[in-house]
C-alpha cells in the first residue's frame, strides 16, 4: 500500500496530463487516434486510480442510498423508511464510470506501448501487464451486477476498432480474465530481458513494485473464484489451490494489501459527507457484546456522558434520580415497521437541553472514516480493494471447506488481526475526533470472548461475519458476500434483521436494473442480443429490470 497526498496527484495531473499540450491539443488526442502522443504510458496511468476511487455520485447513490442500506451497514439518519429501502433508481453508476473513462484510460496505457518502436516496448511489458490488473479488476466489478458486458472489443474504436464491440457472458469473462491474470503473474514475477520502466509515482496503488502487483492479481484470481464457486465449484477450486499453492506470491501483510491512500481533499466535496448515517443494531450489538476493538474506529458514541446527563437533570429535562446508562455506542434498527413504533422512534428526535446542547441516542457513522475533511478535518481518505485480512478470510474459507490442506483456525484468528490492525492505521490516519490508540490487551481479550473463539461446527458462519465486519469500507463486496452465502442472516451470530415492511419480510436486491437499449444505440443489436441470452436462465429474473433477479454468477 502506498500514500501519496491528493494535492500531488492534482499538481500531477495538471503538469503531466494537461500541461504539457494545449487545451485543443489535449481533446485532439483523445479524438484523433493519429496524435502522435505525448503522454507517457505511465504518465496515462495515473488517472486510473483517481477514475476509479473519485467517484462522488457512485458513493452518494450506489453505497450511502442503496448497498449500505440493503446490506445493513448503516441506516438513515432519522432511521429507515419503507421509501429509503425501496428506493433502487439512479443506481449502477459503475457501468457508466468503465464506459468510457477506466477502460479507456487503462487501454491508452497500452495503446501508447503499442505504438513506440520495437526498441522500447522491452521495457514497457510489465507496465502493459500491469494496467491489466486494474482494467479486469474494474470489468469484473462491472459485470458483478450487470452481467454480460463488452470487454474484448471494447475501448477499441478511437483505435481503428469497432465501435460496436460485442457482449460477453459472464461465464466467458471469468475464464478471459483467470488466464490473463495467471499471465499477468508470471510476466511479473519473471525475470524480464531489459531493465523495465517503472511506473513509480505514477502508481498510486503500489508504487509501481511488479512483486506486489503479482500479488495483487493472485489475490483477484481468488476473489473471482469464490464468485465462480456456485456455477462451477470444479474449476473454482482448482483455481483456488493453484493460488494458495504458490505461496510466495500470497498476501504476507498489510502492506501487500491493495489500497488506495489519499489526503483529505480527494472525498471533501458534499456528495461524500456521510453526517446523516446512523450506526446499525445489528452489527453493533454483535460487536459490543464481544468488545470489538473496531467499534470506536466504525461508530460514534453518543453524547450521552454522565455530565451531559446532570446537565439535563439540571434543567428539568430528565426527572432527579434518572441513572445514567455507561453504554454509548446504540445502534438504530433496520426494521422500517420497528423503528415506526412510537417507543423507538423517540430514539432519533434528540432533546434539546440548552441552545449548546442537545442529547441524541442512537450513534453515527464515524465520518471521517468515509470523508476525512468532515467537520475541518486533515486525515487521509482510504479506498481498499482486496486487503490482506480479505485474503486470509478467503483462504480460510477454502480451508473449513477442505479444498486446500492450511489450517483454518491460524488463518481465521490472523485474518482478525489483520482486520483489526488496518482499520487502526486507517482510523489513526483519518484523524478521528476520537481515536484511541488499541490497547495492549484489546485484541487478545476480543479473540477470547464468547461468540469469536473458534468454533469448528460454526467455523464458516464465524468467517462469513468476520468478512462482513471487515467489508465495512466495502460496500459492494458485503453485499456479494450475502448472496454468496447467505450470511449474515436473522439466525447467524451477528443477527441481522429480516427487514420488515408494512408486515412483510423485505428481499434484498441482487442486481442492477437493465433496461432495453434505445433505437439509437449504436451497439443496440449487440446489447439486445446480450439481455435475450441472459433472460433464458430462470433465475435472472421475471424481467430485465428486476433487481430481485440474478447474474449468472449468483445461482440459486
Amino acid at each position: 500500500m502506498k500514500f501519496y497526498k491528493y494535492s500531488y496527484l492534482s499538481a500531477m495531473i495538471a503538469a503531466l496530463v494537461l500541461g504539457g499540450c494545449k487545451k485543443s491539443a489535449f481533446v485532439d488526442l483523445n479524438t484523433n487516434p493519429s496524435t502522435l502522443y505525448s503522454i507517457k504510458p505511465e504518465e496515462q496511468f495515473l488517472n486510473a486510480p483517481i477514475t476509479i476511487h473519485g467517484q462522488d455520485f457512485e458513493q452518494f447513490y450506489d453505497n450511502y442510498r442503496r448497498i449500505m442500506y440493503w446490506m445493513q451497514q448503516s441506516t438513515a439518519g432519522a432511521g429507515n423508511g419503507s421509501v429509503t429501502l425501496k428506493t433502487v433508481g439512479n443506481f449502477d453508476y459503475r457501468y457508466g464510470i468503465f464506459y468510457p473513462s477506466v477502460g479507456a484510460i487503462l487501454t491508452d496505457v497500452q495503446k501508447l506501448i503499442d505504438k513506440m518502436p520495437d526498441s522500447a516496448k522491452a521495457a514497457y511489458a510489465q507496465i502493459y501487464a500491469i494496467a491489466d490488473i486494474p482494467k479486469i479488476y474494474y470489468g469484473f466489478y462491472v459485470s458483478d451486477i450487470n452481467g454480460s458486458i463488452p470487454y474484448s472489443e471494447a475501448f477499441q474504436g478511437r483505435y481503428g476498432g469497432t465501435l460496436t464491440p460485442k457482449y460477453e457472458s459472464q461465464q466467458s469473462l471469468f475464464t478471459l480474465w483467470d488466464k490473463r491474470l495467471k499471465d499477468i503473474i508470471g510476466i511479473l514475477k519473471g525475470a524480464p530481458s531489459v531493465t523495465q520502466v517503472s511506473l513509480g509515482k505514477n502508481d498510486l496503488w503500489y508504487h509501481g513494485d511488479p512483486a506486489l502487483w503479482a500479488k495483487a492479481a493472485s489475490a483477484l484470481r481468488l476473489k473471482m473464484a469464490f464468485r465462480l464457486a456456485k456455477r462451477d465449484p470444479a474449476t473454482a477450486s482448482a483455481i483456488a489451490k493453484e493460488v494458495v499453492a504458490d505461496a510466495g506470491n500470497l498476501m504476507a501483510s498489510n502492506a501487500d494489501g491493495w489500497v488506495l491512500y489519499a489526503d483529505y481533499n480527494f472525498t471533501s466535496g458534499g456528495n461524500w459527507d456521510p453526517s446523516e448515517f446512523r450506526a446499525p443494531k445489528p452489527t453493533m450489538d454483535f460487536m459490543y457484546a464481544q468488545g470489538d476493538p473496531r467499534m470506536h474506529m466504525f461508530y460514534q458514541q453518543n453524547n450521552y456522558t454522565q455530565a451531559n446527563l446532570n446537565t439535563a437533570i439540571a434543567a428539568g429535562v430528565y426527572p432527579v434520580g434518572t441513572t445514567w446508562n455507561p453504554r454509548q455506542y446504540v445502534g438504530a434498527p433496520i426494521s422500517p415497521d420497528v423503528v415506526a413504533t412510537p417507543s423507538v422512534k423517540s430514539w432519533f428526535t434528540a432533546k434539546k437541553v440548552n441552545d449548546n446542547l442537545s442529547l441524541d441516542t442512537v450513534s453515527y457513522l464515524q465520518w471521517r472514516m468515509f470523508q476525512p475533511a468532515n467537520n475541518s478535518g486533515t486525515g487521509q481518505s482510504f479506498f481498499p480493494i482486496i486487503t490482506y485480512a480479505d485474503e486470509l478470510f478467503m483462504r480460510a474459507e477454502l480451508a473449513v471447506a477442505g479444498i486446500t490442506t492450511e489450517d483454518p483456525q491460524a488463518l481465521y484468528y490472523a485474518g482478525i488481526d489483520a482486520s483489526i490492525s488496518f482499520y487502526d492505521q486507517a482510523a489513526s490516519k483519518a484523524k478521528l475526533a476520537d481515536y484511541a490508540p488499541l490497547g495492549a490487551n484489546d485484541v487478545a481479550n476480543y479473540k477470547a470472548s464468547a461468540a469469536i473463539v473458534y468454533n469448528p461446527a460454526k467455523a464458516l458462519e464465524q468467517i462469513a461475519i468476520q468478512e462482513y465486519i471487515n467489508f465495512f469500507k466495502q460496500p459492494n463486496e458485503a453485499w456479494a458476500l450475502f448472496k454468496r452465502t447467505g450470511m449474515p442472516n436473522s439466525s447467524t451470530a451477528l443477527a441481522n434483521e429480516d427487514i420488515l415492511i408494512d408486515g412483510t419480510v423485505y428481499n434484498i436486491p441482487r442486481r442492477a436494473a437493465l433496461t432495453t437499449p434505445a433505437t439509437t444505440d449504436l451497439n443496440k443489436v449487440n446489447k439486445q442480443a446480450a439481455l435475450d441470452d441472459m433472460s433464458k436462465d430462470p433465475d435472472f429474473g421475471t424481467n430485465i429490470g428486476d433487481l430481485y433477479g440474478r447474474v449468472w454468477w449468483d445461482k440459486k
